[in-house]
């Protein structure tokens, strides 16, 4: 064996022996860091207050939450407003997953977990990042399927996945994460109501002189008599827990074909006018309040939402009925009051 030869084979032991020390030396500090019971997301915990984005990728559906100061807005709902307590409950959640079970490492098999990348229109996957004030990611990784304490997780620059202890919600629903209040005006504020609808013959107002009084409906005539003195209250919690199943900005929406217009009038001179109209099959509102009036709104804590003339709302089931109806529909029936009538004069005969 010439020296040249000797000398080739001597480097190529050394150099795969130096290859075979560093893979031992890396090995272990791997198996240390992701070791059952360790946290999954050791950077996230002492940074909850320094996080900016929060980004919810599931293929379907993707969300983006950013903060702006002390508030937390989904741009993808056009910058509408997020519950403060429903964010800082999901990063802490994040913050307390630790590894309890090693699973697959064969991308194959990841789908089975629901953890294979969200590009899939049939998955249900979720890519989770957090980013921090310096644009730097501080997590990133997909969410799988939930177990009764536990979730799976699979980290992005990991090929093992894991069943981590704790719980993890990360809706792709939007409105879970949105401010769905809108106003809560208690019954006793109101002091008139006038509901008007495009046939001026099924409008009507009523009006109530003291807090805890029943509302009267207002300008009736001898041959309309309500069918009871409670039958109009309900219109006065209309805006009591006023709360939405979606919402879009206004300009974005058209609201010409109006079906009712709505003047709730307070106690204390607050005007709330509102429009319900039709998209589709559902009901939507939309709210044109004075300045003033929104000043003491907020003052008293009766209105949730950052320039309400600028959204419109789908209504909830419940709501949407209830003051789409008609005069007619608080009254005795005309033929049951003839009835009446009638048997009065048989009495008295």
């Amino acid at each position: 064996m010439s020296n040249k030869h000797f000398t080739y084979l001597v480097l190529t032991t050394i150099s795969l022996f130096v290859l075979a020390l560093l893979s031992f030396l890396i090995q272990p500090r791997y198996e240390t860091s992701l070791k059952r019971g360790g946290a999954a997301f050791k950077n996230i915990k002492n940074q909850l207050n320094d996080i900016k984005e929060i980004n919810i990728d599931n293929s379907k559906k993707k969300i983006l939450i950013i903060k702006d100061q002390d508030n937390w807005y989904m741009t993808s709902k056009s910058g509408y407003k997020v519950k403060k307590e429903v964010v800082r409950k999901n990063l802490i959640q994040i913050s307390e997953l630790r590894f309890f079970e090693k699973k697959t490492k064969e991308e194959s098999l990841y789908s089975r977990l629901d953890l294979d990348y969200p590009n899939n229109e049939d998955g249900n996957s979720k890519l989770i990042s957090i980013i921090n004030n310096d644009k730097q990611i501080l997590v990133e990784f997909i969410l799988g399927k939930k177990k009764k304490d536990g979730v799976y997780i699979k980290k992005i620059k990991d090929k093992e996945s894991w069943l981590t202890s704790g719980t993890l919600d990360m809706s792709s629903v939007e409105k879970d994460w949105l401010e769905t209040r809108i106003l809560d005006i208690d019954y006793q504020d109101v002091k008139k109501a006038s509901i008007n609808h495009l046939n001026k013959s099924e409008s009507f107002s009523l009006t109530k002189d003291d807090k805890n009084e029943n509302f009267l409906i207002d300008n009736l005539t001898k041959e309309q008599i309500p069918k009871s003195d409670l039958i109009a209250n309900f219109i006065g919690y209309f805006f009591t827990n006023l709360i939405f199943e979606d919402v879009v900005k206004r300009k974005d929406i058209i609201d010409n074909k109006s079906l009712t217009k709505i003047n709730f009038e307070l106690f204390d001179g607050t005007n709330i006018f509102a429009i319900i109209f039709n998209k589709d099959k559902d009901k939507w509102i939309s709210f044109d309040i004075e300045n003033q009036s929104v000043l003491k709104l907020k003052d008293n804590e009766k209105i949730f939402v950052n320039n309400i003339e600028n959204w419109s709302y789908k209504l909830s089931s419940r709501k949407k009925i209830s003051v789409i109806r008609s005069l007619k529909i608080f009254l005795l029936k005309t033929d049951f009051i003839c009835d009446i009538y009638q048997g009065l004069r048989i009495i008295k005969a």
